[in-house]
């Protein structure tokens, strides 16, 4: 059994290579390249759509990131894991700030303790799927097609009314020197605020932003209270960020779930 197990393990892995590859696939094609059946198939891609990995659409099947597009299946495990570790950090009675990020967003579904409140500047809040067990309050602002952001003084302003126990945060770069940076500018100045007004800061992203710095910046390291990430961090990059002044860094597994 557990052989059989570990084999369907690879077919699922296998295919998320090749939709790495190809970009899209039909069930009919899938079944022909690794010689099993149709239900078979559906049934593979059955669980990585319920490890949100896949999504199908018109007969075909395609990777997704946080904005439907293919994306690489290590980035996705790695957005998964991170909230998933991230979610465990937030209490019963909480109020928290989640930015634009794809990665601090995932959080939300995962959060399982009770009466929190979620206060956000990320539009795709509204397409979760729900119902949601949290207080959701969406900040309003300026949209930036296609980024999922909302930024401007009317956001500024949202924020401003409130004090939150943590911010669950995302950014494209974090490094010893630079600090906490971004590649767009308007997100840097609501980012920056959620920081002032919360008590606790969590910084989600995954290895491959840790040492690197962008134009525009949000905030120095030691505002990185704790720092989650994946397992392709490295033990030099994880003691730069504490001996900067990060308090904690939190190294997440990545690897596809067995069969079970």
């Amino acid at each position: 059994m557990r052989r059989s197990e570990t084999f369907v393990t690879r077919r699922r892995q296998a295919i998320v290579r090749l939709l790495e590859e190809r970009e899209s696939a039909s069930v009919a094609e899938l079944a022909e390249r690794f010689d099993v059946s149709s239900l078979t198939i559906r049934r593979d891609l059955d669980s990585l759509e319920g490890q949100g990995m896949v999504t199908r659409q018109y007969g075909r099947v395609s990777l997704v990131d946080e904005l439907g597009r293919p994306s690489g299946s290590r980035r996705v495990l790695a957005k998964k894991a991170i909230a998933a570790e991230a979610a465990h950090h937030v209490a019963n009675g909480d109020a928290i700030f989640v930015n634009a990020s794809s990665t601090a967003l995932e959080i939300i579904e995962s959060i399982t303790a009770q009466d929190v409140s979620i206060i956000t500047n990320n539009s795709k809040v509204m397409l979760l799927k729900g119902p949601l067990s949290q207080t959701v309050l969406l900040t309003g602002g300026n949209a930036m097609p296609p980024r999922t952001s909302l930024t401007g003084e009317l956001t500024m302003d949202v924020i401003g009314r409130y004090h939150a126990a943590k911010c669950f945060m995302g950014c494209s770069g974090i490094s010893a020197e630079g600090g906490l940076t971004s590649n767009t500018m308007p997100e840097c100045a609501v980012d920056a605020l959620m920081l002032a007004h919360s008590r606790e800061h969590f910084v989600l992203l995954d290895s491959s932003k840790l040492g690197q710095v962008y134009t525009y910046p949000i905030a120095g390291i030691a505002e990185a209270h704790t720092v989650i990430t994946d397992d392709g961090a490295t033990d030099e990059q994880v003691r730069a960020l504490r001996e900067a002044g990060v308090r904690e860094v939190i190294r997440v597994a990545t690897s596809m779930p067995e069969v079970v």
